[in-house]
C-alpha cells in the first residue's frame, strides 16, 4: 500500500464510519491477523486516521 493509499483509505474510513472508525479498524485488523503485510497496512491506516483526527481537533481551538 502506497503512502497515498494509506491517507486516502484513512480519510474514506473517517468519512464513512465517523465515531465508529476505531471499531471498524479493529475488525479489519482482526480479520487480517494471519497476513503480516495487511496488519502493517492497517496499522499505517490507523496512524493516519489518528493524525487526521488530531489535526481536526487542534484546528478547532
Amino acid at each position: 500500500m502506497t503512502d497515498r493509499d494509506v491517507w486516502v483509505k484513512a480519510a474514506t474510513i473517517l468519512a464513512e464510519h465517523g465515531e465508529m472508525t476505531a471499531d471498524y479498524i479493529i475488525d479489519q485488523l482482526s480479520d487480517a491477523l494471519d497476513d503480516e503485510v495487511a496488519v502493517e497496512d492497517w496499522r499505517r491506516v490507523a496512524a493516519a486516521v489518528d493524525a487526521i483526527t488530531d489535526a481536526g481537533s487542534s484546528g478547532a481551538n
